[in-house]
């Protein structure tokens, strides 16, 4: 099983936009549309008070290259659009890895970041019980 939460706000530059050129605000904009039309997830950018985002859910009996991907298109953004920022959740119980951990995707200022989640994880014991037979 896998299980991928994710959220990002979509934001041009973490810098001072009124030193930036609208020209190169609105170029932004563009590449981002560009990677979401252009995106074999079906991911759409949504608006909330006029602020753009992605909010995905994926939950799979399986891992597939769709979480993979996600994490790609999340990484683009952030590096195009820069002022952009969020995380990525990943539970993967097949991952022999990382099958009691959840992994993190943090995104600001251009960068993404991966740690291993120690708020729910180790999974076992802290969101569910072990099973006994």
């Amino acid at each position: 099983m896998i299980e991928l939460h994710g959220w990002l706000s979509i934001v041009e530059t973490y810098k001072n936009e009124d030193f930036i050129p609208q020209e190169e605000i609105e170029k932004i904009q563009e590449q981002v549309k560009f990677i979401i039309q252009n995106n074999t997830c079906d991911l759409e950018i949504l608006y909330q008070n006029g602020t753009p985002f992605l909010n995905t859910l994926v939950c799979c009996n399986h891992n597939t290259t769709q979480a993979k991907q996600i994490i790609e298109v999340y990484t683009k953004i952030s590096e195009i659009a820069t002022g952009s920022y969020g995380m990525i959740y990943v539970w993967d119980d097949e991952d022999k890895n990382y099958y009691n951990h959840f992994q993190t995707y943090i995104f600001k200022k251009g960068q993404c970041e991966y740690k291993i989640d120690t708020n729910f994880s180790p999974c076992i014991p802290t969101i569910e019980d072990a099973f006994i037979d």
